[in-house]
């Protein structure tokens, strides 16, 4: 009998999974609507990814409360997009939340596929000079993609929907080389811990630095306080969003 996940856990595979799912929606969205090849996709991605290490940098500068800067950096994702262009995406639902679990992974998965779609849209503004009427024709496709994703999840289950968009996504990028991870797997869910901890840990350095700089000595002993460490462990958690499908190279 397959082991139920811890809630902690769920909550990550949610974060890695709505992100990376939220980018395919989007490059085959760019391939299917607007005809971007290879060599142009994977650029988008690449910028994309230094993005997101930008917008992660910021987020682990402690502020002015010792705690991640999320919303200074969800801030900064949201401005750099057109007025007119949504600054947020919501996953399409096919039902409510029925319990609180549910609530939680909800908004941890909208926090994720938002931060996919601002990423990924200022990528295709610098990258393929998109103004705000090509991007919100992406944003309409993303969620029509998003929405076949359900239909076929919920029609067929969803190892059939996760294949026939891996086989889309392969389409567009020219490739056989795209696998989706099983994140549910015991190593996969031990290698996302120990990406989070990484994190986690350097962000506890830099809080430490930034204490010597401004407060007493009290003070900076208090930042390696056991609840004080639980509470800014998990602030890092809530922003990250790791990896849950890859490219093999």
């Amino acid at each position: 009998m397959k082991k139920k996940m811890s809630l902690e856990d769920e909550l990550d595979v949610t974060r890695t999974s709505v992100a990376e799912l939220t980018g395919w929606c989007i490059t085959i969205a760019l391939h299917e609507l607007f005809g971007i090849g290879r060599e142009r996709l994977n650029r988008v991605n690449n910028r994309q990814r230094m993005l997101a290490e930008q917008s992660m940098a910021v987020m682990m500068q402690p502020n002015e409360r010792g705690m991640p800067s999320t919303e200074k950096a969800r801030r900064m994702r949201a401005e750099a997009l057109p007025e007119s262009v949504p600054r947020e995406f919501r996953v399409p639902a096919l039902r409510a939340a029925r319990n609180r679990r549910e609530q939680q992974l909800k908004i941890v998965g909208d926090r994720a596929a938002t931060m996919a779609w601002q990423l990924h849209a200022r990528a295709c503004m610098e990258v393929l000079g998109f103004g705000p009427d090509r991007l919100n024709r992406l944003y309409d496709e993303m969620r029509h993609n998003y929405d076949q994703m359900n239909t076929w999840g919920k029609e067929d289950g969803i190892d059939v929907a996760m294949e026939r968009m891996r086989k889309c996504a392969c389409d567009a990028l020219k490739t056989d080389d795209i696998v989706v991870e099983d994140v549910e797997d015991s190593k996969e869910l031990a290698a996302q811990r120990q990406h989070y901890h990484a994190q986690e840990v350097e962000f506890l350095k830099r809080a430490a630095l930034a204490a010597t700089g401004r407060k007493s000595c009290a003070k900076v002993l208090n930042v390696f306080d056991a609840s004080a460490m639980d509470r800014k462990m998990a602030a890092v958690r809530d922003a990250a969003v790791g990896e849950a499908f890859r490219r093999r190279v």
